[in-house]
């Protein structure tokens, strides 16, 4: 019996260094070889139109050309916020892939860079959208269609603003308009059927720290700071320190449909805990605001 348990420590032994031996090369294949590492793109050309798309595959090797599967990798785009990038699998496979596909509303070539463990690849890919806007429209353009010359129709009367993402942003009203800008001096008209190619995105919002709001059924004010959220004001005082005596003249009402548009902050129990100089500046534009 003695000689049996021997038998069988000896076994266990030489057992595990053999398991060491066999584990050892897996170990070496979770190093990612950058320059044995492959880059893919199915296509080069896409229509700029947000609904055709290239696929661009990452191929992870180690040092002896094996893959490298479980590794995270990070596809980033040289127009940033104008291409939109979804993920397929952002973690490699057991043939070390990954994939993404990339979609724009917007003409123009991007070059797209792999990211691993905060290194990139070598190798990028460059992809040339087309097909999309033949005007000339810039991020921050104000635009609308021409006049109709029909004074029963309001569509024409729409102005939007052009985020950085390649979606155009209504204004609800006059009010909103009126706390981003002082007039309509610098509104581009545009075809109907360049429009037509530009999506609408979402409202925007009451410029942040621009007047107090309130909801017409609500007898809470707010203060708008970035992104849509409001803050309720819970005092008079707090309301006369942001705004002085006469604060009630700078109060909107907003209709309830726009409720949705809006989110809810903090309360501010006093002037102190909302520097309306610096809530203004973290919002100096509209596609910062909405954080594009």
């Amino acid at each position: 019996m003695k000689k049996l348990s021997s038998f069988v420590l000896i076994f266990i032994v030489a057992f595990s260094g053999i398991f060491q031996i066999a584990v050892s090369p897996s170990k070496a294949a979770s190093v990612v070889n950058y320059d044995n590492s492959r880059v893919s793109v199915d296509k080069t050309s896409v229509q700029a139109d947000g609904i055709d798309q290239v696929r661009i595959t990452v191929t992870l090797k180690d040092g002896a050309s094996q893959a490298v599967s479980g590794k995270k990798v990070y596809l980033a785009s040289s127009r940033d916020g104008i291409d939109e990038i979804s993920v397929e699998k952002d973690i490699t496979d057991t043939f070390g892939k990954a994939s993404f596909l990339i979609r724009s509303l917007k003409n123009g070539e991007s070059t797209f860079t792999i990211w691993i463990d905060n290194k990139a690849l070598s190798r990028t890919v460059n992809v040339a959208f087309g097909g999309g806007l033949r005007v000339a429209v810039n991020v921050g353009d104000l635009i609308k269609i021409p006049d109709d010359g029909d004074a029963k129709t309001l569509n024409d009367t729409a102005v939007y603003y052009y985020g950085k993402n390649g979606r155009r942003f209504v204004f609800p009203n006059e009010k909103v308009y009126f706390t981003w800008y002082k007039d309509f001096g610098k509104v581009k008209v545009i075809p109907l059927d360049q429009m037509s190619l530009i999506p609408i995105g979402s409202n925007v919002t009451y410029k942040s720290a621009s007047k107090l709001v309130k909801f017409q059924t609500d007898t809470k004010t707010y203060l708008p700071t970035k992104g849509g959220t409001l803050r309720w004001v819970k005092t008079e005082e707090a309301a006369r320190g942001l705004f002085g005596a006469q604060w009630n003249t700078n109060v909107d009402d907003i209709t309830e449909a726009f409720y949705v548009n809006y989110k809810f902050g903090d309360p501010i129990e006093s002037a102190f805990d909302a520097p309306l100089d610096i809530i203004s500046q973290g919002s100096p534009d509209i596609s910062t605001d909405k954080g594009l």
